[in-house]
């Protein structure tokens, strides 16, 4: 199995307060993620997910990487409320 796409619902955004400028901002995080990937892609010994796993696990400035672009991820979509879910209302909170 080799993954070849993503599909993003726009209507999920803009529910959740995104405008013109953020959507450019999404962009910019599915382009780093497609160049993260790429880059473990380049660094695996073979063509399958079992691969790509092997090679994202087994590097370890990858994973800082990863955990960096999450960080950076979370923050900005912080932001936004999730519609249907008040934070005063939930039973664990971070």
């Amino acid at each position: 199995m080799v993954p070849g796409g993503i599909r993003m619902g726009t209507p999920a955004l803009t529910s959740r307060g995104f405008v013109e400028d953020d959507f450019k901002k999404v962009a910019e995080y599915f382009d780093a993620a497609v160049k993260i990937a790429l880059q473990i892609k380049e660094n695996s010994k073979g063509t399958k997910l079992e691969d790509f796993v092997e090679a994202m696990e087994s590097d370890s400035q990858v994973q800082s990487q990863i955990a960096d672009f999450r960080h950076d991820v979370e923050g900005y979509a912080k932001q936004f409320p999730t519609i249907g879910f008040e934070i005063e209302t939930m039973k664990y909170n971070k």
